[in-house]
């Protein structure tokens, strides 16, 4: 299909670089944003009564932006597979009204029910902020329902561009917040980081609206009128078709964050089961909360891959082209390894000095233990993702459903144990991912014959993050014993020993073949003749 003018399509490899680079941008902010807000907060454990409020707004934010944004993203790469793209705008129009309600009725309960949510996840002073931030849930459905049209048009720059705006406006926001309202106490200051979230999302929402406006103006094909019979049997038409494919995905993503949210109601009670004293017990939960916060780094590269390979896989599907959806599914993984395995060994070897850097405080173990569930997470949200392309969308909700249900009781089972307390819950969190990546892949072979090989696919990812470690760890033993440990110079050791990391895994990949020409020339042909770099074959 030839692009229309002013739609400007990417290929999956350049949607995840343009929403890639946006991720890293968005949370290297976030990991200034962190220790700042801890600092002022007091430490671990008043920043977890703002990650309290902030999982709480999540899990509806979940609720009311998961499915539907995606269903759009779907419906639109499926009606423009057709010759009537005007069909895919007017499935957009009836999906942003049902955001728009969705939206008002979630933020009506959250701001009702503020006060006995935060009095049931243990931490009180969070009711104010969840009232704070609640008015965000309609701002976000609206803006992920635009989000969602244009990524269904294969342009992700949008929503890439919104995404960092969002972050630096709700950062400066809430730092001011938080500095005025400082005195008040720690319920007012956790209201005031909720401002800066409401606040990004207000100017995001803008961002994307002026980039709809320009695609209306830019598009070629006018609306035709419809009698009101046939537009009314079309309305129904696209409902039902929105309402099919949202339902299960929302369904799924709710039970994969009511996970996170059941995390906030267990985790402090069993420590106090397991003879933690409360004080240490929420130090040692906002330990945990932090370490999640950096896994979601390079997670959200993962998801940036996500978002890109659903309209190209949904869209090959859809014209029956089965081979050619089960080979950009497996390209997919192979992106995803290359993402997600280095992060993890880099995450896992360098905790320390990234916990350092950051202000952290010396739990840097935490992170140690916790990096590997950026590689299973990875693999579960690909998976999850390919599954709703292909039309398997009610499948990955239960198999979610039991690594959840997993979780919950292996964490309360394991915390509980004096011997292991908050570690537990990094054990709970590896058992319960491996439930739905096992059954994932079955159901993929099974029902839509898309057999991905992982262990093969993932094997040259591992073998140059391995190798990165032979020139950057020695690098940064030795210049850490002779440049000492001030700041500046755990800063400039670790920059640099990140470098040789980085380059020795590229050249490593190019050399071995785990990087081709043809992933890096859908990202930019200059790039490859910049690297003079060769076919696969």
């Amino acid at each position: 299909m030839k692009a229309r003018k002013g739609i400007k399509e990417q290929s999956m490899a350049k949607g995840f670089a343009v929403l890639s680079v946006a991720s890293v941008l968005v949370k290297i902010l976030s990991l200034f944003f962190i220790p700042i807000i801890r600092s002022l907060m007091g430490g671990s454990a008043g920043y977890q009564v703002y990650y309290s409020a902030y999982q709480v707004f999540a899990f509806v934010y979940v609720l009311a932006t998961a499915g539907l944004p995606v269903a759009i993203s779907k419906v639109v790469t499926e009606l423009m597979t057709g010759t009537d793209h005007r069909q895919s705008k007017r499935a957009f129009r009836i999906a942003r009204m049902a955001m728009l309600i969705l939206g008002s009725v979630l933020t009506l309960i959250l701001l009702i029910f503020a006060k006995p949510i935060a009095a049931a996840t243990g931490y009180e002073e969070s009711w104010l902020g969840i009232a704070v931030i609640a008015p965000n849930i309609l701002l976000c459905s609206v803006l992920s329902a635009y989000r969602g049209y244009l990524q269904g048009l294969k342009n992700m720059s949008p929503t890439a561009i919104s995404q960092v705006v969002e972050q630096c406006v709700h950062l400066f926001v809430s730092i001011v917040a938080v500095l005025l309202l400082r005195d008040k106490g720690v319920v007012w200051m956790v209201a005031g980081a909720s401002i800066g979230t409401l606040a990004g999302s207000i100017v995001a929402l803008l961002v994307v609206y002026y980039y709809y406006r320009v695609q209306c103006n830019a598009d070629q094909f006018r609306t035709v009128i419809c009698s009101g019979e046939n537009r009314k049997e079309e309305h129904k038409q696209y409902v039902r078709l929105l309402i099919a494919y949202s339902v299960p995905i929302t369904l799924s993503a709710a039970i994969q964050y009511g996970g996170n949210l059941i995390d906030v109601f267990i985790v402090k009670g069993r420590l106090l089961a397991a003879g933690v004293q409360e004080g240490i017990a929420e130090t040692l939960h906002g330990d945990l909360s932090a370490a999640r916060q950096l896994i979601n780094v390079p997670s959200s590269l993962v998801t940036a891959l996500c978002v890109s390979v659903l309209p190209i896989i949904a869209g090959l599907y859809v014209q029956n082209k089965k081979k050619a959806a089960a080979s950009r599914a497996e390209y997919a993984f192979k992106l995803c390894f290359i993402v997600s395995v280095p992060c993890t060994v880099a995450m896992c070897v360098f905790a320390k000095p990234i916990y350092q850097l950051l202000g952290f405080g010396g739990h840097y173990q935490m992170l140690m233990y916790m990096s590997f569930s950026v590689l299973l997470m990875g693999i579960v949200h690909l998976q999850s993702s390919i599954m709703q392309s292909v039309n398997l969308l009610y499948a990955s909700a239960p198999f979610m459903g039991v690594s959840v249900v997993v979780k919950a009781i292996l964490n309360y089972v394991f915390i509980g144990i004096p011997g292991l307390n908050i570690y537990g819950a990094v054990l709970s969190t590896y058992i319960s991912y491996f439930v739905p990546i096992l059954l994932n892949h079955q159901m993929l072979i099974r029902k839509r014959g898309l057999k991905v090989r992982i262990l093969s696919t993932a094997a040259p990812s591992i073998l140059g993050s391995a190798v990165m470690l032979v020139p950057s760890v020695p690098c940064y033993i030795l210049l850490s014993k002779l440049l000492g440990a001030s700041y500046a110079a755990n800063l400039f050791t670790f920059v640099l020993s990140a470098g040789i990391a980085i380059v020795t895994y590229f050249a490593i990949m190019v050399k071995i073949g785990g990087i081709c020409k043809e992933d890096v020339d859908s990202i930019s042909p200059k790039i490859s003749k910049i690297l003079r770099l060769k076919d696969e074959n």
